[in-house]
């Protein structure tokens, strides 16, 4: 198991829905449902489209993650057991028929919201490389608990978030739609 390859692919999502999420790369839990984006991200992505969905029903109209096409920066599997990995190495997110394969992913998408660094790194090398046009890119941090409890720690009035309360999560992730949606504002101005 430790030399095979294992490869998730993305989420179509619904007609004529605009936007896309671009994440870092399946994982365990992808493997083993064959869905991108699974387990507690995944609740913490349809969380975060509660919030957004109010702020912004015309870019987000669902609540559902999977009614929003689903990518990764790489489509290869990593994870600690498998590979001792989480993220994918920079060489496999910028290889030529990544890239290719990311553009054609978010090609029809106005809006592409990337969750984490190697998410935004593939964003913007692929669209860079293949696409002229008015997309719309925001960036977030990725949605685990890790990285919502290590960056987030006061909730949109100020105050401090205690860490394991009832709401935490949901307070961070108020943060971090709030960010997105000031990005979205700034970009669609320019």
């Amino acid at each position: 198991m430790e030399n095979e390859i294992f490869y998730v692919k993305r989420n179509e999502g619904a007609e004529g829905v605009r936007t896309a999420f671009v994440f870092s790369c399946p994982g365990q839990e992808e493997l083993k449902s064959g869905k991108l984006v699974n387990g507690q991200t995944g609740k913490n992505l349809d969380m975060m489209l509660e919030i957004l969905n109010k702020e912004h029903p015309d870019i987000f109209p669902y609540t559902d993650r999977y009614s929003y096409r689903i990518t990764n920066s790489s489509e290869r599997v990593h994870y600690k057991a498998h590979d001792n990995r989480s993220e994918p190495k920079k060489d496999e997110i910028l290889a030529a028929e990544n890239l290719s394969r990311l553009m054609d992913d978010i090609r029809d998408y106005k809006y592409i919201i990337t969750f984490g660094r190697c998410a935004s790194l593939a964003v913007e090398a692929a669209v860079g490389q293949f696409c002229n046009d008015d997309k719309v890119i925001m960036y977030s941090q990725h949605l685990s608990f890790l990285s919502l409890n290590s960056s987030i720690k006061e909730d949109i009035n100020g105050e401090p978030i205690l860490r394991g309360s009832k709401d935490s999560t949901y307070k961070r992730l108020q943060v971090a739609a709030r960010k997105i949606c000031e990005q979205m504002k700034s970009r669609r101005k320019e």
